[in-house]
């Protein structure tokens, strides 16, 4: 059987968590328009900011670590 290295699966792992914060990212800005009100509006920006930080965490991480 062969072994996987752990440089794969930590490029596996930080891709798909890379691609599940840049979908949350499309997703806050598809539902914005939707809300009429300030306070989810606001929400909606928050949560978008959060996700684009994590977003950067990651890739800053992945240099780090020598992830492609």
């Amino acid at each position: 059987m062969q072994k996987i290295s752990q440089e794969y699966v930590l490029a596996i792992f930080f891709t798909k968590a890379l691609n599940k914060e840049k979908l949350l990212i499309e997703k806050y800005k598809a539902y914005y328009p939707n809300f009429k009100d300030q306070e989810t509006k606001d929400m909606l920006k928050e949560f978008n900011k959060s996700a684009q930080k994590h977003v950067n965490i990651m890739k800053d991480k992945m240099i780090k670590l020598g992830i492609k």
